[in-house]
């Protein structure tokens, strides 16, 4: 017997694996032995160490073993491009998905950490950067809507101006901008409809500005967690922090 021949299990060690995975790849007649002696021992050679190589950098890929067969059997360069291309474009989808997930991840961690540091301790006069947003609903639009993180995302809540009021959500492609700078705030969690809690808490924030000498702009936006309107607020609500800029 050729020297250049080893054991199935001397070969596992030589190819950084195991003997397993070598019986399933010959089983499945992806990756079979340079010889088989008549008792049925496997022997490699150590010219299969490249073939095996491949096999290895195309699954650490995330190809599957049949599009890794698949290609073997064709030999083809240009089938081993589609496979790749397409893998590449599945890697991408990962990536957007990933990103945004890390995006939500940090918008609520941030959330998170502004509710533990400002939630229940009154109003509070605090810096906001740019806010871009865009209208959820229509104008005019009365049916009940549905509002949540997995469907439209975190930071979602209701504008309420001198002449109108919406819903919106931030968008950083937004038609809308609240400008930045400083704004009197409050984070709370003890409103159990939103008509009541935002008719009371203007008012409040109306005097308390008024007491201490502030001017505010009249625009005021509240953010949500998940929400559900309907045209007789019989729903919950559950309010977070409503805000108007100092001028």
């Amino acid at each position: 017997m050729s020297e250049e021949l080893f054991k199935i299990t001397e070969f596992a060690k030589i190819a950084s694996t195991n003997r397993k995975t070598l019986q399933y790849y010959d089983e499945i007649g992806l990756f079979s032995p340079a010889y088989v002696a008549e008792n049925g021992y496997r022997y490699y050679s150590l010219f299969q160490l490249d073939q095996l190589a491949l096999i290895a950098v195309l699954r650490d890929l995330g190809l599957p073993l049949r599009e890794i067969k698949q290609y073997q059997e064709s030999g083809s360069a240009e089938e081993l491009g589609h496979l790749l291309e397409a893998k590449s474009r599945e890697i991408d989808h990962c990536i957007e998905l990933l990103q945004r997930r890390k995006a939500m991840l940090t918008s609520i961690l941030e959330e998170n950490q502004s509710f533990q540091q400002y939630g229940g301790r009154g109003f509070q006069v605090l810096a906001w950067e740019d806010m871009r947003f865009s209208r959820l609903l229509p104008e005019g639009r009365k049916q009940p809507f549905v509002v949540n993180y997995l469907t439209d995302g975190l930071q979602t809540g209701l504008f309420v101006g001198a002449r109108e009021q919406f819903l919106y959500q931030k968008r950083a492609d937004g038609e809308n901008c609240a400008p930045g700078g400083k704004y009197l705030c409050l984070y709370d969690f003890s409103a159990n409809t939103v008509s009541q809690w935002m008719t009371d808490t203007i008012e409040a924030m109306k005097r308390y500005a008024a007491e201490n000498d502030f001017r505010l702009d009249e625009c005021f936006y509240a953010e949500f967690n998940d929400i559900t309107l309907a045209k007789n607020e019989s729903q919950q609500l559950f309010p977070r922090m409503i805000r108007s800029r100092l001028l």
